[in-house]
């Protein structure tokens, strides 16, 4: 997959694995779909000496990320120590080619304390040709000790504009290329998906619909407008994450209605509308609420609480 913007993160790696001056532990912060991945298994490859095709099945190469529980079937919360055990066992092993080792772990936030430990046992003793790439959302996260063992590197947004190019490249006709540059927030890898599938499109605007139902009305109807948010009674990892979703499509809404408003020098407030000073304190409250949904806090009762807020 084509990495689109960050050309200065990767022109540093390409000149450290040039002058064989790579460090042990590299940490990649970003939002979702930014770019960190599809950075992180370019240059997988390009040290293991093979395309990205490969790279899955290459025995140098680990990925670590939350599995699924064999009996509920479900996302577990936290990546385990004996994930962590798994890969300094095969570490202990030496390179089946002779050249590098790679690990990945993706969103490592979500490493906990024991797992935390185990996988700094892992960067204490690493040696020789081996690269660790920790991804994650908000490197605050991370336990600490992990974190002071890691160089950092941010991965911004990129210019929907850029995005937009790169799409049409890629063989997407312009007005797709334009709408899902638009709504990918910055985010290459939301653009790509965006454009592709035409589903994740659709669902999209069902939220921009669901917005325009909730914004100014009675509460029992904003409750009625989120009910299907709920269908995973018994999964709250999933109702969770359904949630998060919609609360960074609906920040996306409120920092257009911004914008709209302070380029049109209008703040005065029609049909009920949010004015500036509300929606920027709604902005803050989905950021507060998506900590809490990461920190397992009843989805119902959060959204209970935002809904109040609209």
């Amino acid at each position: 997959m084509s990495i689109i913007g960050h050309e200065k993160i990767i022109s540093f790696f390409d000149k450290a694995i040039a002058n064989n001056a790579l460090s042990q532990s590299y940490c990649f912060i970003g939002s979702d779909g930014v770019g960190k991945k599809t950075s992180a298994r370019y240059l997988a490859a390009k040290l293991l000496k093979i395309s990205e095709k490969q790279l899955d099945t290459h025995p140098d190469f680990y990925y670590i990320s939350r599995q699924v529980d064999e009996k509920t079937e479900k996302l577990k919360k936290e990546i385990s120590a004996a994930q962590a055990r798994q890969i300094k066992e095969k570490l202990g092993r030496k390179s089946w080619f002779g050249g590098y080792q790679v690990v990945i772990i993706d969103e490592a936030e979500l490493l906990n304390e024991e797992s935390g430990n185990a996988l700094l046992k892992n960067l204490e003793e690493a040696g020789g040709q081996r690269v660790f790439f920790l991804l994650t959302s908000d490197d605050t996260d991370l336990l600490s000790t992990i974190r002071s063992r890691c160089q950092m590197f941010y991965f911004s947004l990129i210019d929907v504009k850029i995005i937009e190019v790169e799409l049409v490249k890629m063989g997407f006709d312009d007005k797709l290329a334009s709408e899902a540059a638009k709504l990918s927030w910055g985010r290459p890898g939301r653009a790509i998906m965006l454009a592709a599938d035409e589903n994740l499109r659709n669902e999209f605007n069902a939220e921009v619909t669901r917005w325009q139902k909730i914004e100014g009305a009675p509460f029992y109807e904003k409750v009625k407008a989120v009910e299907d948010l709920f269908n995973e009674k018994t999964d709250n990892i999933r109702t969770s994450e359904k949630f998060s979703n919609t609360l960074q499509t609906w920040t996306v809404l409120l920092r257009e209605k911004i914008m709209d408003k302070i380029i049109s020098g209008n703040n005065f407030n029609k049909n009920n509308s949010l004015s500036l000073s509300e929606m920027a304190g709604l902005i803050d409250s989905f950021k507060k609420a998506q900590t809490l949904l990461a920190q397992n806090v009843n989805t119902r009762l959060i959204i209970e609480q935002i809904l109040l807020k609209i």
